[in-house]
């Protein structure tokens, strides 16, 4: 996930240089891709639980 992050983050800098309307609409489309993934990370986040208070046996 962080490696296609990186490679878009490339894709929009070399957007930026050469055609930045095209780079500002994939912009937005990243945008929400990102706030979809923090979403899911959340509610992955929220649905791990681990007891930290049980001592383990021995």
């Amino acid at each position: 996930m962080i490696k296609a992050y990186d490679e878009l983050l490339k894709m929009l800098t070399a957007l930026d240089r050469t055609d930045p309307e095209v780079k500002e609409k994939y912009r937005e489309t990243a945008s929400m891709i990102v706030e979809n993934m923090a979403k899911s990370l959340k509610v992955c986040r929220t649905n791990l639980s681990i007891d930290t208070t049980q001592s383990e046996r021995g």
